[in-house]
């Protein structure tokens, strides 16, 4: 109903609305300027209940319809994939969605944080942590990082690969909106990511853009090597998340429609690939059976995606956290995983002035942030 989030801002300044949700220029401008008028009323935005990864392509195609074999050969081994796992880092990336406190936008799952608990209260997420051996995030690096790794996994690619006929560096189209400054602000944060990362020597970002429609005239084509997308539970269970990367199920959206894992043909280069996705489909499809004790089900699904992660079929990326200004206490808002409840305005607390950076508990780090860019 708002066309942008500049015209958002107006309409708050204006005292029009109560509530606006502010991007990185904007989180900026107020953030390193104590003096600026809404400087001590920046608030945590409502986090979006979504958990975002990067789908991979793995039977891409050339705009001019021909099948991308170096792309498809190279994302088809595991080394190279795991290469991306243990060396993308995305630090400056999170910045584009929260400036003050970028971190808090790490995701290392495929599902998300909260959607469903044991029974004693164990966060399914952390079922998932313990399976892959990671230690909590400390809000400092990404813990999914080994340069180690990452040098033995790239190595490892550069030889199979090599071997395989694959050209380097591997070319990575990764399409946006060609009418969106802030998508192209965002590609450009990216596309350094990956030279600061990989070298453009291994692997070199191309930003492409579509006119209007990434579904018709990019994925449906097969052009994008992988995609950024976010899934939010339909129901409070595992298998809403996990059931869409399965292989051979038409109904598997991201496995139909975006890294058409169903359209591979089985070559030596692509047994592997396939192998994984058919092990990962048997032990989601073993968990789906398990009824009858909720905690039994959930450890298998928690195998399940620590095995799909571990092979980096998809690549964890970020959860959205921002920030906002607003008169309404985002924490009483109603923030359930799923269900129509959250378009409920019940219970909401509200004041006539802007609720303050030091009421919700965050002067500190809005302060730490103006003194790192004083």
């Amino acid at each position: 109903m708002i066309e942008s989030g500049d015209i958002g801002y107006q309409l708050y300044e204006n005292g029009e609305v109560d509530y606006v949700g502010l991007g990185e220029a904007r989180v900026n401008t107020i953030a390193k300027n104590p003096n600026d008028p809404l400087y001590n009323y920046l608030v945590p935005d409502i986090p979006i209940n979504r958990s975002f990864q990067y789908h991979f392509n793995y039977n891409k195609m050339k705009e001019d319809g021909t099948p991308d074999t170096n792309w498809n050969t190279a994302i088809a081994n595991e080394a190279f994939r795991k290469s991306w796992y243990y060396g993308l880092n995305l630090g400056d990336y999170y910045k584009r969605i929260n400036a003050i406190n970028p971190m808090v936008c790490e995701n290392n799952f495929y599902t998300m944080k909260g959607l469903c608990y044991t029974s004693d209260g164990t966060d399914y997420v952390e079922l998932v942590r313990n399976e892959m051996g990671l230690p909590k995030e400390n809000g400092e690096k990404m813990v999914r990082l080994d340069s180690g790794k990452f040098e033995q996994y790239k190595a490892q690619a550069i030889e199979e690969l090599t071997a395989a006929g694959v050209q380097f560096p591997v070319e990575v189209d990764y399409y946006i909106i060609g009418s969106s400054q802030p998508a192209l602000d965002s590609a450009t944060v990216l596309k350094q990511a990956f030279t600061n990362s990989f070298g453009d020597d291994y692997i070199k970002l191309n930003i492409k853009t579509y006119i209007k429609s990434l579904r018709q005239e990019v994925l449906q084509g097969h052009y994008q090597s992988f995609v950024g997308n976010g899934w939010g539970a339909d129901y409070g269970d595992p298998q809403n998340f996990l059931g869409q990367e399965l292989i051979g199920y038409d109904n598997a959206d991201y496995s139909a429609n975006y890294s058409y894992i169903n359209d591979v043909e089985e070559t030596p280069e692509t047994k592997a690939l396939l192998d994984t996705y058919r092990e990962f489909t048997k032990m989601v499809e073993e968990a789906d059976k398990i009824t009858d004790d909720l905690d039994a089900r959930y450890a298998a699904y928690a195998k399940a995606e620590a095995y799909m992660l571990d092979k980096v079929l998809v690549l964890p990326v970020n959860y959205s956290i921002s920030w906002s200004l607003s008169k309404v206490d985002n924490d009483s808002r109603i923030n359930a995983m799923f269900g129509m409840q959250n378009f409920k305005m019940k219970n909401w607390k509200t004041k006539k002035s802007a609720y303050t950076s030091e009421e919700k508990g965050v002067a500190e780090q809005v302060a730490a942030f103006t003194a790192a860019n004083a």
